[in-house]
């Protein structure tokens, strides 16, 4: 074979036509070996963008170890907001969502119309730290959501 590749490469004028046919039929049968490209694939990746809302939550936290009421009433270890002068950044808030369980509030904001629900037909005490409660039928401090006592 490389015979006939040298034969190919040199001035084909030496050659009679017989023999020019004769050396393209062993071209002809002659299998070039395949060659494969491969190519490299490219993946892009684009950055993620994360467009939040600014929340009320407070996620300064910290864990309230379990205990028995004297009631006796079991309660389970938890996780709570730190605690501060308002209510609207609490889990329990309406309009917050609790990380930890996934739970919505309930509890009406300081001051909002919903506060003026908690404790009706009673009067409402203010404490000495600001916090607004009523004694309930059992003569315990029920805490209400701040209102304006006019």
């Amino acid at each position: 074979m490389v015979a006939l590749v040298a034969m190919a490469t040199t001035s084909f004028a030496q050659f009679s036509s017989s023999e020019l046919a004769a050396i393209a039929r062993a071209m002809d049968s002659y299998s070039v070996p395949s060659v494969s490209y491969s190519v490299p694939s490219v993946s892009y990746s684009v950055p993620s963008v994360t467009y939040s809302i600014p929340s009320t939550v407070n996620y300064n936290t910290t864990t309230v170890s379990c205990y028995t009421r004297s009631n006796g009433t079991y309660v389970q270890s938890h996780v709570r907001t730190m605690p501060n002068n308002t209510n609207w950044d609490n889990f329990s808030t309406k309009g917050n969502c609790n990380p930890f369980t996934g739970s919505t509030g309930y509890r009406a904001r300081d001051y909002s119309s919903g506060a003026y629900n908690y404790g009706a037909g009673h009067t409402i005490h203010t404490g000495s730290r600001g916090g607004q409660y009523y004694y309930n039928n059992n003569g315990h401090k029920t805490y209400v959501p701040k209102r304006n006592l006019w």
